[in-house]
């Protein structure tokens, strides 16, 4: 499977794709840091989150734009797991003042790893079509 990280001519959407990532790795990981750390206060957590949340959507959102243009064979499952990848952003705003506490963490392990998992691999497999397109 090809990497996120590319080297030869390509469209640029696979170089867009990387930049989103990037910034959403750096946001995540941001997080990870902010509720590390017991003294620090949640509202910054909180202010992470909603980032984190609009970084994924517009992701998602130029995403789906690229799927359904080049006519992408499962742009639906794809679609799916954006949204069921949305929903995991639900209990951190019922936990607003609570980001240190073991359900709020157990939520951000869960999100990150679904990141991980599922959407990092379905946007290398759409990387490497748009790749075979252009080769």
């Amino acid at each position: 499977m090809a990497s996120l990280v590319w080297n030869s001519k390509l469209d640029p959407t696979v170089d867009l794709m990387n930049i989103h990532f990037s910034k959403i790795d750096e946001c995540i990981k941001s997080i990870d840091s902010e509720i590390s750390d017991k003294h620090v206060s949640c509202e910054h957590a909180n202010r992470l989150i909603n980032q984190l949340e609009q970084l994924c959507k517009m992701h998602f959102t130029y995403e789906e734009a690229i799927l359904e243009g080049m006519k992408y064979p499962s742009t639906e499952e794809h679609k799916a797991l954006h949204q069921s990848f949305l929903k995991t952003f639900e209990p951190f705003k019922a936990s607003s003042d609570q980001c240190h506490s073991l359900s709020f963490i157990g939520n951000f392990i869960k999100l990150r790893m679904d990141f991980v998992r599922n959407l990092n691999d379905e946007t290398m497999k759409l990387c490497d079509f748009i790749t075979g397109m252009y080769c």
